[in-house]
């Protein structure tokens, strides 16, 4: 494994609305219980806006037998890692708000204002035009960011766009999700795996654009 699961520590994830950082959340931490076991995971809201968030959250840390925090401010943040201080890796989901929102603003400072640092990894969307990606990358590198997750890799016909605005800004990817399987969707974005997944995607759009003709 690499990054987030092999050093473990604190982790957010961050990202617009929609594209799966709750789920990816989940998987990550299904992950992390099955080699490590449920004593070793915490899990972080800071999403105050979307109650259907919580739930979805609290159902997962439910079936993990993992504990959730909410924490909408600095102080409840700083209580929460404290909580949960003994954890191998602590993750936080955070709400998802549009790129021209005061609450994004919010939302990261908030994360940057933690007692404890926390390694910030941006979710991109796979099935998102370039220059959307482009925005959303420029937006959120205001914080600084260890890394992103793509997602939605199983709705998108080529990887190639979020692929190359990761490394126009030099961002490494650590992990990319092709379903919404806990955890089986969570693949190590190695480059071979990137390769064979693009190859893919080619194939099963050459296929369907055939049986069309």
């Amino acid at each position: 494994d690499n990054g987030i699961l092999k050093t473990g520590g604190v982790m957010a994830l961050v990202g617009p609305t929609g594209v799966g950082k709750t789920t990816t959340i989940a998987k990550l931490a299904a992950r992390y219980v099955l080699q490590y076991g449920k004593d070793s995971v915490g899990l972080i809201t800071t999403d105050n806006f979307r109650v259907a968030a919580h739930e979805q959250l609290r159902s997962y840390a439910r079936i993990l037998g993992v504990p959730l925090r909410v924490a909408i401010d600095k102080d409840e943040l700083n209580d929460a890692l404290y909580d949960l201080r003994h954890k191998k890796l602590v993750l936080i989901d955070t709400a998802g708000v549009s790129l021209q929102d005061s609450q994004l603003r919010e939302q990261l400072d908030l994360l940057n204002s933690g007692a404890k640092s926390i390694h910030m990894f941006l979710a991109l969307s796979a099935n998102t035009q370039r220059s959307v990606l482009n925005d959303v990358v420029t937006t959120f590198k205001q914080s600084k960011l260890d890394g992103c997750i793509l997602t939605k890799v199983d709705e998108t016909t080529s990887l190639g766009g979020a692929i190359s605005v990761a490394v126009e800004h030099d961002l490494a990817i650590s992990y990319f999700c092709d379903g919404q399987k806990v955890p089986d969707d969570l693949h190590i974005a190695r480059a071979h795996n990137l390769v064979s997944k693009s190859v893919a995607i080619m194939q099963r759009i050459t296929m369907a654009a055939q049986q069309n003709l």
